[in-house]
């Protein structure tokens, strides 16, 4: 049997009494650094919002490299990376979690041709069925 492909799927969840500060979207990517950068990036986003005390943990963590490598190390192992942090009134949570992704398949009947395929995207583009 064949393995299948891991990604990893980076996800951000909040809790707390003040509406989204930030709204975050998650990603998938195919590398465990991109995931740990996407987790740092999304903590930069809403680092202005938090309060004094827990800013100044988040941009001790941002400025820890040892940390990252372990993050990366982690994922690599196939386990996932999260990190958290509680303010006054929030709790963040950043988590990159490895997955195995399904290979995609073609939609297009193998039979259809290329000039068949322009006409319907054409068809499609102008907003008319085929």
């Amino acid at each position: 049997m064949r393995n299948l492909p891991r990604t990893y799927w980076c996800h951000a969840d909040r809790h707390g009494v003040e509406p989204d500060v930030v709204p975050l979207k998650d990603v998938t990517t195919n590398s465990p650094g991109a995931a740990v950068e996407w987790v740092r990036e999304s903590v930069r986003e809403v680092s202005a919002s938090l309060d004094r005390e827990t800013f100044h943990l988040v941009w001790g963590w941002l400025g820890d490299h040892r940390a990252v490598q372990a993050a990366v190390v982690e994922l690599r192992r196939g386990e996932p990376y999260t990190f958290a942090v509680e303010g006054r009134t929030d709790r963040w949570r950043w988590t990159a979690y490895p997955v195995s992704a399904l290979p995609l398949v073609s939609t297009c009947p193998r039979s259809t041709s290329r000039e068949r395929i322009g006409e319907l995207a054409a068809a499609g583009a102008r907003g008319m069925p085929p």
